[in-house]
């Protein structure tokens, strides 16, 4: 007979949501794996290396151009959905519109100072690339946009088909670039970067609610939407921006002291580390628009006890990965790549740790502590930067991992830490309360 707490979450919202995205991105991380060793495989490690800055750069540049917008939008759409259609159609379209103004005017200063940061930030990386790879971010914002307001609405289904789309076109052209001999660092960035995102975006649009539209708002609108979403995305931004800092400093760091050609070995098993970490990705996002209405008295016992079993088990599954990675990476990727098992190996106990305090470290989002994202996410990226400058210089790769555990490590510490905290204040709170309400009827 089974009992009645695996019943409940076998079939509760949260849990066959995951499981759909999840799902997708089981395909997508299959789909994503024959980009990634096509473009490996044709470009070597050297050129792989500078993809690879190229890509950490990108992150950095466009989650500073993301504004956090993104996670707020979803949070401020979702609730009002579905209650009001209207208002969340006003919300989503101003929200799309100050997304893509934003990394707009931040993708145009970074074009013009493309040069400068080559030069001295990049260790002569070329220019010009740097461009494209830089105008790729206002494609992504366009239709990572409206993926936000399928996320926000419910649509997991629709979502996770978009990027169904997106890494299977992204396959797709890499196999007919692959064929032609065409599969370069200029295509790459230009027809897998840019042109992959302006299909997915064209896609997206025609998946919105029905009667929803891309109509551009009224200013006054838009500054009043602006307004609100700053409230609660200007924490959520910096947060972001220190966790993707923290996420690509190490392949800037390494690209500082140690050859391309190890930096492409290492950027490999990061990748793949990335794409083996859907799982806990997919759980994020399914998790992100409930917490915006958690009760934490009455509901957080539940929300922890089904996050860890459900963390537990996407770790079970991780470690089956591990023995697996030696024969795999040199069989598909070929022995130039054979440094990368070890690499990918260790990230991937990393990743696990922070399988298992994912649905804690969003918690502040349910007592309303969007700073306190911010603050971890910060100390995550500062311990990184300075473990890393300490230990690369020594010890190059395995040094820039053991900043990355150090990092997440710090900043878990940190959020338990605040939670714990408003756990005490807000028990504190309630007792002032009874002994309030006791006198009363005394």
């Amino acid at each position: 007979m089974r009992k009645p707490g695996v019943r409940r979450l076998a079939l509760d919202p949260v849990t066959r949501g995951w499981a759909v995205v999840t799902s997708a991105g089981v395909v997508r991380l299959g789909l994503g794996f024959i980009a990634s060793l096509l473009i490996a495989r044709a470009l070597g490690p050297s050129d792989f290396g500078v993809y690879a800055v190229l890509a950490a750069t990108v992150g950095i540049v466009g989650t500073l151009a993301e504004g956090g917008l993104t996670e707020a939008a979803v949070l401020r759409i979702s609730s009002v959905w579905p209650g009001a259609p209207r208002q969340a159609d006003a919300r989503a379209r101003g929200f799309f519109w100050l997304r893509l103004g934003l990394s707009t005017v931040i993708v145009v200063a970074g074009c013009l100072l493309a040069g400068f940061i080559a030069a001295r930030l990049l260790n002569d990386v070329d220019a010009g690339l740097l461009r494209w790879a830089l105008l790729g971010i206002v494609a992504t914002a366009a239709s990572g946009a409206l993926s936000a307001i399928l996320q926000a609405t419910g649509g997991f289904g629709r979502m996770s088909s978009l990027t169904l789309i997106n890494t299977g076109l992204t396959a797709a052209l890499a196999l007919l670039l692959a064929a032609l001999g065409q599969l370069n660092l200029l295509s790459a960035l230009i027809v897998l970067g840019i042109g992959t995102s302006l299909a997915t975006f064209a896609a997206a649009a025609r998946m919105l609610p029905p009667g929803w539209g891309l109509s551009l708002p009224k200013l006054a609108d838009l500054k009043e939407e602006g307004k609100h979403l700053l409230d609660t995305g200007r924490w959520l931004w910096l947060a972001s921006l220190f966790a993707m800092f923290a996420a690509n400093a190490e392949v800037l760091l390494l690209n500082q002291w140690i050859p391309l050609a190890l930096v492409g070995t290492y950027a490999l098993a990061l990748n793949l580390a990335t794409k083996a970490d859907v799982v806990n990705q997919s759980l994020y996002t399914v998790l992100l628009p409930g917490v915006a209405n958690l009760d934490v008295r009455s509901r957080l016992r539940g929300y922890v006890r089904r996050g860890l079993l459900r963390s537990a088990i996407i770790c079970v599954v991780l470690l089956i990965l591990i023995p697996l990675a030696q024969p795999l990476i040199i069989f598909f990727y070929g022995p130039d790549y054979a440094p990368s098992v070890i690499f990918f190996q260790l990230l991937l106990g990393v990743m696990m740790f922070d399988v298992l305090l994912t649905p804690f470290l969003l918690l502040p989002l349910a007592y309303r502590q969007a700073k306190v994202l911010a603050a971890a996410d910060g100390t995550r990226a500062v311990v990184l930067v300075g473990v890393a400058l300490a230990l690369i210089p020594i010890y190059g790769p395995f040094g820039a991992i053991a900043a990355r555990f150090m990092a997440h490590l710090a900043g878990a510490v940190l959020v338990l830490a605040a939670l714990f905290m408003s756990s005490r204040s807000g028990q504190q709170t309630f007792e002032v309360q009874h002994k309030e309400a006791a006198s009363v009827l005394d």
